[in-house]
């Protein structure tokens, strides 16, 4: 057993780590605490205390979580801070990447470990991948290299600005893009130089929470392809509900410049104040805008480039601190 100092708080959001099966298929189900002393048993239970649980009352399937779901985490983690040596947050896979990224972003002068992880088999179910995500979560949780929101997941630490999910049934789900792990658990926790911050980033020293009033429909992303019709990009461009736009293009930042639609658009959207981010629809690799002339003329109209950030940072970040782009 640890050192009562290295007490961790486990916060259950659902998820398929504590998924029973159903007759509808397998449903988030209530008593983290109870499934995890059951499943873990007596020697793996040593490595994981000392340790509290805290529930949501109403669980959610992660592809149900909205961004009033990240304020609850992060209140929960305020609530509790003075009284635990980190967090562990157990969170369904489909939007994991999206909730960590948003409690990197909201919580300003953390100095402790917050450790997004889960699962993609059930706790309860054989071959589960929960119990090894669960307590190497815990290892990082405890350790004295890390004082930011990490996501874990399948032996890889990551850094929650720079993590997604990259396969929808490995056990190794998630990865990053642009860089590596911050970490590996091996046969010792084997940690790696930290990344460096994009410049787009603004400054992350407040103190509190920025979570500024959500309206669902703030952020909008516009994938571009080829014959893209004018109504779809009205509908995320022209929107005057719409706050923000994160505009997926083309290899390094490129767009159909002979679209003179979106061309006009682009300019109307920004003439009315509408922050608009050009992000890559690579997977890997960044947006260098001004490498060609359609660059030059997004650089004009003050469209930010993303550089090689993960479409979940940048989403939270517009949702989180989006009048600072204002």
């Amino acid at each position: 057993m640890q050192d009562k100092q290295q007490q961790l708080l486990i916060i259950y959001t659902g998820g398929t780590i504590g998924m029973l099966p159903s007759a509808e298929g397998y449903r988030p189900s209530a008593g983290i605490q109870q499934l995890i002393n059951s499943c873990l048993g007596e020697k793996l239970l040593a490595q994981l205390q000392p340790f509290h649980c805290l529930e949501f009352e109403q669980l959610i399937d992660s592809s149900n979580a909205q961004p009033r779901d990240w304020l609850q985490i992060a209140l929960r983690i305020s609530e509790n801070y003075q009284k635990y040596a980190g967090f562990i947050i157990l969170h369904g896979t489909d939007t994991m990447a999206y909730t960590a990224a948003a409690l990197g972003h909201m919580l300003g002068k953390n100095t402790k470990p917050i450790i997004v992880t889960g699962s993609q088999i059930p706790m309860s179910q054989p071959r589960s991948d929960a119990l090894s995500n669960l307590i190497d979560a815990a290892s990082f949780a405890r350790s004295a290299q890390i004082s930011q929101v990490c996501l874990y997941f399948g032996g890889k630490l990551f850094a929650a600005d720079n993590v997604t999910k990259a396969h929808s049934s490995q056990l190794c789900a998630f990865d990053s893009p642009n860089g590596q792990p911050l970490a590996r658990a091996n046969i010792a926790l084997d940690f790696y130089q930290p990344q460096p911050e994009s410049s787009l980033k603004k400054d992350k020293t407040q103190s509190g929470f920025q979570l500024q009033p959500l309206a669902h429909n703030a952020v909008a992303v516009l994938m571009l392809y080829p014959g893209i019709s004018d109504a779809i990009i009205a509908a995320a461009l022209l929107d005057k509900a719409t706050k923000a736009v994160v505009m997926l293009s083309f290899g390094a930042g490129n767009l159909a410049d002979c679209n003179r639609y979106l061309m006009q658009s682009l300019k109307e959207a920004r003439s009315r104040g509408t922050v608009i981010v050009n992000m890559t629809q690579c997977y890997g690799g960044a947006v260098a805008q001004g490498a060609y002339a359609v660059g030059s003329t997004l650089n004009k109209l003050g469209v930010i480039s993303a550089k090689s950030r993960t479409l979940e940072d940048v989403v939270t970040d517009l949702y989180i601190n989006l009048d600072k782009y204002l």
